[in-house]
């Protein structure tokens, strides 16, 4: 017989081969085991229990589910949950997904929920955090109440998974979710997309958000969020959509915001900012739609090069000097609102021609000048009202499908001496009132 080598060489030793050979075969079992069970698509006990409990807190019905091909009865992980289904669409509500091929795992596991819209009433239960191979949460348009829960940070362990799994969509978006905002939702470091939008938070926004640099969506609009913007936000350079509308946050709007670079989206109106629009927002040269109301002075000059520009909603700001020259050669502008500052000087003619423009709202500011003799047949709703405007009205001042109101101007009626006026424009010149005194003119 020859040598083991010290026990490590198991040649010519036959209980050491047969012992080998016994290990490997109980390898082997264990793969095809594994193999079975993913075939089968068996779900994971517990995270089946969690699930159906939920679901029977909720009182969502197995039949809203089976009629959509979602088994939410038993075990989930079959059927529409793991085909090729595509987990968005339409009438999939509500929705579940799963992996069966996780290594070293014999079950399915859940990886995208989506309850959207489907009454589900009372507050989230603590189980839904113990699912921790989720990417893909939805629960928005529902009655959820209560505060979000501290463990939301389960999310975030890898639970042996050989490769770690992260929330990367989440959102609770018009619910009746109450209280301030847990601070471990910051540790949800792969988010990509975020909504908390229309709920009932208080508070103001925890400053470990600062952590989610991954984080490209951002929906927090009519949430109760109030106090200033934390300086951590400045980490969060990857944001392309900032809906922060109809809330309370307060102080300066911040500098920062200028370094995201990748931005395209920013609505933050109806807050309780000071001061003006930050120069920094020039380097937004991504940006193309822009929305902020209630500041107290500022210029247009951080516009200036924002070429990308379609939608531009800044009313009652105080912005005060002159509309840019050049805005008429921003061609995807589609609507511009600047009404209700302090804006002087005359309105650019280049903006009436913009091939893409439907939609310009430039009263209640102390604009002069006339108006142009062309206009581009997609401008369609013009507001030029409470100006100081003059001249005699454009004959494509009637024009079929026009909005037109130039009421309080001192406009005179050129072309329409005699035939009337296009419908809603009486008063031509701020001096007179309406029906009083000369000039009168009838709709």
């Amino acid at each position: 017989m020859e040598a083991t080598n010290g026990g490590s060489d198991c040649r010519g030793n036959r209980i050491c081969v047969m012992a080998l050979r016994l290990w490997l075969c109980f390898c082997f079992c264990l793969t095809i085991t594994a193999a079975i069970t993913r075939a089968q698509n068996i779900t994971d006990p517990a995270e089946a229990r969690v699930l159906n409990a939920m679901f029977s807190q909720w009182g969502i019905p197995e039949s809203s589910a089976t009629q959509m091909g979602w088994n939410i009865s038993g075990n989930p992980c079959s059927g529409a949950a793991v085909n090729s289904t595509d987990f968005n669409a339409f009438g999939y509500n509500p929705g579940i997904k799963c992996d069966c091929n996780f290594p070293n795992s014999t079950t399915c596991h859940i990886t995208q929920l989506k309850v959207i819209g489907m009454d589900a009433v009372g507050p989230i239960p603590e189980g839904l955090w113990t699912l921790t191979y989720l990417t893909n949460l939805q629960l928005s348009q529902n009655y959820l109440t209560a505060p979000l829960s501290p463990s939301i940070d389960n999310l975030t362990q890898d639970a042996d998974h050989m490769m770690i799994i992260k929330l990367f969509y989440r959102s609770f978006g018009i619910n009746a979710l109450s209280g301030q905002v847990p601070p471990e939702l910051g540790q949800l470091t792969d988010l990509r997309s975020l909504s908390l939008s229309t709920n009932s938070f208080t508070g103001p926004l925890p400053s470990e958000l600062g952590n989610l640099r991954r984080l490209q969506e951002l929906f927090i609009d009519s949430a109760g969020f109030g106090g200033p913007i934390p300086p951590s936000f400045a980490n969060i350079r990857n944001l392309q959509t900032v809906w922060a509308s109809d809330n309370n946050f307060t102080g300066r709007i911040p500098d920062f915001i200028g370094n995201w670079s990748q931005l395209q989206f920013l609505w933050i109106e109806g807050n309780s900012f000071e001061g003006s629009i930050p120069p920094s927002f020039s380097r937004l040269a991504s940006l193309q739609e822009l929305g902020i109301s209630g500041l107290s002075n500022g210029t247009l000059d951080f516009i200036n090069g924002m070429r990308s520009l379609s939608i531009v909603r800044l009313r009652n700001n105080k912005i005060s000097g002159s509309i840019p020259n050049d805005i008429g050669e921003y061609e995807s502008l589609t609507e511009l609102d600047l009404s209700f500052n302090n804006l002087s000087g005359e309105i650019p003619r280049g903006l009436f021609s913009l091939s893409q423009m439907s939609l310009l709202f430039l009263g209640n500011n102390s604009l002069t000048g006339t108006l142009p003799d062309v206009k581009s047949t997609t401008l369609q709703n013009i507001d030029l009202s409470h100006n100081e405007l003059s001249g005699t009205l454009p004959s494509w001042a009637d024009d079929s499908g026009l909005q037109l109101n130039i009421v309080v101007n001192n406009f005179t009626l050129g072309v329409f001496e005699g035939r009337g006026l296009p419908l809603g424009v009486v008063c031509l010149q701020r001096d007179f009132s309406c029906y009083r005194g000369s000039p009168i003119f009838s709709v």
